[in-house]
């Protein structure tokens, strides 16, 4: 039975969203949260399948809610809100690499809108975060067989890179199997304000597109990070992998979002 929370302070948004749930999906339980405070309490005791978060909230906007939940809640959350352009500045510059919450849902809440996002990212279980491709370097150590054995090393690039997980071209097979869990070293960003060491850019429709260093990207600074990751898949010759991030600290979380913020829309 799915579990669904709606975080809304107005009633009727409150039970209008209900009511699309309850229509979609037969026997969905719904949890209600009126504001941030109450949402994050819900949380700490309960995995929902989805949450739906509108943006004027009592004691938090929900752009900031989101942020707060992304650090421990990986399904998929539907932001609600009257267009504004405060709205849309916000979602841009914070939710930007995200499918679900990036594509908000303007109120007063349409059956048929509502309606699509479910279908979308909870029943079709599209990705939740946007993917850019890149041709970052990087480091991939393995752990060691045993006592005394040195972890396995191999170099390779990164093709494409989100805040959940990373697409790896390894330079040499190196074995490995679904669920292990490694280590991704990769050079990124430690200050916002400078540009990524290589350009990236979004995934155009249809196009592998990679992206270039620029001279200037090449002098910025950077830091290297080491993630810890566990192996989502890998091809038969062990040559290329998929990649899910564990928890990110929230230096990493930064660096990253600085990288993935520099990619041309």
């Amino acid at each position: 039975m799915p579990i669904i929370m709606i975080v809304d302070a107005c009633k009727p948004s409150l039970v209008m969203s209900s009511e699309v749930f309850k229509d979609k999906i037969t026997g969905a339980q719904i949890l209600v949260a009126a504001n941030g405070k109450q949402c994050l309490e819900v949380l700490a005791t309960a995995q929902p399948d989805m949450c739906v978060v509108d943006f004027d909230l009592p004691d938090v906007d929900g752009v900031t809610l989101i942020g707060m939940m992304r650090k421990f809640y990986k399904g998929p959350i539907l932001l609600t809100a009257y267009p504004d352009k405060i709205v849309d500045e916000a979602v841009g510059s914070d939710l930007f690499a995200f499918n679900d919450a990036g594509g908000w849902v303007a109120k007063p809440v349409k059956f048929d809108v509502l309606a699509a996002k479910i279908d979308r990212f909870l029943l079709d279980k599209h990705r939740l975060g946007r993917r850019f491709d890149t041709d970052l370097e990087t480091l991939i150590i393995g752990k060691g067989a045993g006592r005394g054995k040195r972890a396995p090393k191999v170099t390779g690039r990164v093709s494409n890179i989100s805040l959940g997980g990373a697409c790896i071209e390894l330079d040499e097979p190196m074995k490995m199997k679904g669920g292990e869990e490694m280590t991704m070293a990769i050079e990124l960003p430690n200050d916002g304000t400078m540009p990524p060491p290589l350009g990236i850019t979004t995934k155009p429709k249809g196009v592998g597109a990679k992206a270039k260093a620029t001279t200037a990207a090449k002098k910025a600074k950077t830091t290297e990070q080491r993630i810890k990751c566990t192996i989502a898949w890998i091809d038969k010759k062990g040559a290329r992998a998929g990649v899910m991030f564990g928890r990110l600290t929230d230096v990493q979380r930064k660096a990253l979002e600085d990288l993935l913020r520099s990619a041309p829309l």
